[in-house]
């Protein structure tokens, strides 16, 4: 082979090596962290505080105006005190009439007084009103929450002619759920931004037409309600 020739060869062979040794040439490269997190779950919770009881007949000489233990913006209202209900032998309870223009306007103020629940005794034309605060905790970007308000039963004699409703308002005393019946239930939604402070409240009426001696010297339990918070969403 000549000196030409060898000079062709060895042109040839060297760009060999180069390629077949390509893997060991990197191009430019980098490299960052990508931060990690937290992921944290929300939460359900309800607590209720014990229940506050008062007479609330506004015919009482010694009324006086409850918006500090009830809230200001609680007013008998026509309008969400709801159908009256039928007692002992037919007679109608009277719970409209605490709105006193009749209207739904909301005009009538809450009056009346703090009693112990099981030193009071009822006369016909009382009204008891029973006050339970209770906190709704819901957390969750997403969450839609339903805070249901299931209705006690009443036991004993008394229950003949007492009637009885419940509802419910905020902190305030504004009213979010009207008067049920307190065999019923009702439901409020919430979305996942705290805690929301509630008042869940009782509210019982004899009858002035309750005459004679009936119902004299009888009781009427309430049983407990159950108030419930579930995740729909």
């Amino acid at each position: 082979m000549n000196t030409k020739t060898k000079g062709i060869v060895a042109g040839v062979a060297g760009a060999a090596l180069l390629l077949g040794a390509g893997g060991t040439f990197a191009l430019w490269q980098d490299q960052g962290q990508v931060a990690g997190g937290v992921i944290r779950a929300g939460h359900l919770k309800v607590q209720a505080e014990e229940t506050q009881w008062f007479d609330v007949s506004p015919d009482r000489g010694d009324a006086q105006e409850l918006a500090g233990d009830v809230g200001p913006g609680l007013r008998w209202d026509a309008g969400w005190l709801g159908e009256e209900q039928s007692v002992l032998n037919g007679i109608m309870t009277e719970f409209r009439t605490l709105d006193p223009d009749g209207t739904g306007s909301g005009t009538g103020p809450v009056v009346g007084h703090r009693i112990n629940l099981p030193e009071w005794q009822t006369v016909p034309g009382d009204f008891v009103l029973g006050q339970t605060r209770v906190m709704a905790f819901a957390e969750g970007d997403n969450m839609d929450a339903r805070l249901s308000v299931h209705g006690a039963s009443l036991e004993g004699d008394l229950a003949q002619g007492l009637g009885l409703k419940f509802f419910v308002t905020d902190r305030d005393g504004n009213v979010m759920s009207g008067a049920h019946d307190v065999s019923e239930a009702t439901d409020l939604h919430f979305p996942g931004a705290g805690g929301h402070e509630l008042q869940v409240f009782v509210l019982g009426n004899l009858p002035r037409e309750i005459s004679g001696q009936d119902l004299t010297g009888t009781e009427a339990a309430l049983l407990d309600m159950t108030v419930m918070l579930e995740q729909v969403r």
